[in-house]
């Protein structure tokens, strides 16, 4: 896949000594602009200094911890933060509008920021899921409303931003992120869409099909670049007509779902694969079928029945239930013994159905190995 000569490119570990040491392919001529004002209710205030930062200056050893206390890989963060600060290509891009949930009981669970690239080009980052219930729930509620409560607050944030901002636009995120960033793209005035240069959705979960057939997301669509692991499973969630190119990782089943592990051939182009991993194709097929099994009232339920159940039991982190499965399974299973006898049986029902489904899909693994479920791109 080819990446466009507006966006810095990254390379695989063997190859980032020479890559970095690249001088810009421009020169940081663009007036910094002012920061947005975000005392919005839809926006979380700010947590970093108004003032743009450029990467170079978060080399600091005090400042780690702050940026990767919520990150998977926070050591691989650090080598990354280290690279793009020492290098000619990158360290003089400048961050700012940074904004953050405070702590993992905030319910605002989102994350964004700007990189103004020196070039006339702002881009736009936005967070993925991180491993808190609220998040987690904010991810399935996808399936049956739109916009959730993450795109809304991505869509004022990218609305605030224009107010200071007048150039050229690209938008990108990883997970959840690349969704919100095609919504925020989707929703916004054709005049804007018409700056935005590109818009990047690394292995991010589709749309509900009614929002695919929106003028606003059809008008963006030719802009799209998804980009999706071999063994994809968060990308292939919902629907999705978007092209997407699929990358070659480090890392093996559902880890391939950092970038962090993606590859790149010396030419700082993708090594990219021919197609998805036929367990990862049969796990998205199983999902995707099953929740569009149910109308908007049936997956409503299920999703806040599940999420709810599990606050009730006191989590607010999957973290704290996958570090002591042991203990954390028979205190939700009495939990659920707890709910109403009818939304019990729904419960039930729906799992019953979910291994229904998987069971009559199965044949299709074998199928998935030999047919090529390929790059749309």
């Amino acid at each position: 896949m080819h990446m466009p000569d507006f966006i810095p490119k990254f390379v695989e570990q063997g190859e980032l000594d020479d890559f970095f040491r690249q001088e810009a392919s421009w020169t940081f001529e663009t007036p910094v602009r002012e920061d947005i004002s975000t005392k919005s209710a839809s926006v979380p205030q700010p947590l970093v200094k108004p003032n743009p930062v450029p990467i170079k200056d978060l080399l600091k050893r005090e400042l780690y911890h702050s940026m990767v206390y919520d990150v998977v890989n926070p050591d691989l963060c650090i080598d990354m933060v280290r690279a793009l600060g020492e290098s000619p290509r990158f360290r003089e891009v400048r961050l700012s509008n940074l904004v953050e949930p405070e702590d993992k009981s905030d319910p605002e669970r989102f994350c964004a920021l700007t990189a103004d690239l020196g070039n006339g080009v702002l881009f736009i980052s936005f967070r993925g899921t991180d491993s808190t219930v609220r998040g987690w729930k904010d991810n399935y509620e996808m399936g049956f409303l739109c916009p959730v409560h993450s795109q809304k607050v991505a869509a004022a944030y990218f609305s605030q931003l224009l107010q200071s901002w007048h150039g050229a636009l690209i938008l990108g995120g990883h997970s959840k992120g690349g969704n919100l960033a095609i919504y925020a793209s989707s929703v916004c005035p054709p005049e804007v869409q018409d700056k935005i240069l590109a818009i990047y959705s690394l292995d991010g979960p589709g749309f509900n099909s009614d929002f695919l057939q929106t003028e606003g997301f059809k008008r963006i669509e030719a802009k799209i670049h998804k980009i999706v692991p071999e063994f994809s499973f968060i990308g292939s969630l919902l629907d999705s007509s978007v092209h997407y190119s699929i990358v070659k990782s480090n890392a093996s089943g559902i880890k391939q779902h950092y970038p962090i592990s993606w590859q790149f051939k010396k030419n700082l182009q993708f090594n990219t694969a021919e197609k998805i991993a036929p367990l990862a194709a049969y796990i998205g097929s199983t999902f995707n079928r099953w929740i569009n099994k149910y109308d908007a009232v049936g997956k409503k339920i299920f999703i806040d029945t599940l999420f709810n159940s599990i606050a009730a039991a006191g989590y607010t982190d999957f973290d704290d239930i996958f570090s002591d499965f042991k203990s954390a399974l028979p205190r939700l299973y009495r939990q659920f013994r707890t709910l109403p006898p009818s939304l019990r049986e729904a419960m039930v029902q729906f799992f019953q159905d979910l291994a229904n489904i998987a069971f009559f899909q199965l044949p299709l693994v074998k199928a998935f190995a030999h047919k090529e479920v390929g790059s749309k791109d």
